[in-house]
């Protein structure tokens, strides 16, 4: 996959219990930042939905940062897998 300057391939992962709203749209409308999915998915652990998304993170480094360590916070796995 080839990304353009300025865009990072981001793989996020987390529980659903702990994540309530839409995270696509609080990085979009919180951050600025467009974003692209790529790939979701959903697995049951010990009768927990855990979820994975693949996205593209496109805007400034700084503001893909910003957004990155939000998501951290939130005790969601945020790993740039590739970057542009």
């Amino acid at each position: 996959m080839r990304l353009s300057e300025g865009q990072r391939l981001v793989r996020m992962q987390y529980v659903s219990k702990e994540v309530s709203e839409a995270l696509v749209s609080q990085i979009t409308k919180g951050f600025g930042i467009d974003v692209n999915i790529i790939f979701g998915d959903i697995g049951i652990v010990a009768d927990t939905p855990v979820e994975g998304i693949v996205a593209i993170f496109d805007d400034e480094p700084v503001r893909i940062d910003a957004a990155l360590n939000y998501l951290r916070q939130r005790n969601i796995a945020a790993e740039v897998l590739k970057e542009g």
